[in-house]
């Protein structure tokens, strides 16, 4: 089964447009070593980041790693053999960005995937394939907070606040 979620997941409610829905993937709370290689090239460099999650923060923090993730109007999340597909059409200004996750893994211990993303118009750079794999390494630190997510260069952003900011600003002269 296929639904269709709402905006409201993003937000960090599971809001669904079908009867029997089925809810987005879900990592365990706490803290998340995630580390993604582009081009699905185990040789290609690594990019490593730490995320704080819990149950609020997880709709967000589980796709953070995938860009474009802002102004999602389609969201589906699907189990398969391997685990789990997520598929999301968002939006940055007016270029359309299509997502395709793969999930497979516990979402307790350990979990890995891909994700690919195709834009509506040309963009500077576009990842192409791109495998992350995720590790939990146990409660976030005294100082996080749910939504932090700790980049490669050491710099901490809180990825919850930052879509719910982005997305009050409206769509002044934007069409979606």
């Amino acid at each position: 089964l296929s639904c269709l979620v709402g905006l409201g997941v993003w937000m960090g409610v599971a809001v669904t447009n079908c009867a029997n829905a089925q809810q987005m993937p879900a990592r365990k709370s706490g803290l998340w070593e995630v580390i993604v290689r582009s081009g699905g090239n185990p040789t290609a460099s690594e990019q490593k980041v730490l995320q704080c999650t819990d149950r609020q923060a997880e709709p967000i923090m589980l796709l953070a790693i995938v860009p474009g993730q802002e102004h999602c109007h389609n969201v589906t999340a699907k189990k398969n053999a391997l685990g789990s597909e997520v598929r999301t059409v968002c939006y940055v200004h007016d270029n359309r960005v299509d997502a395709t996750v793969q999930l497979s893994g516990d979402l307790q211990t350990a979990y890995r995937g891909v994700f690919e993303v195709t834009y509506s118009k040309p963009v500077r750079f576009a990842p192409g394939r791109t495998e992350f794999e995720g590790r939990w390494l146990g409660a976030c630190g005294a100082t996080q907070r749910a939504g932090d997510m700790v980049l490669p260069n050491g710099a901490t952003v809180n990825v919850v606040e930052d879509r719910k900011r982005a997305e009050s600003y409206g769509h002044a002269g934007h069409s979606h």
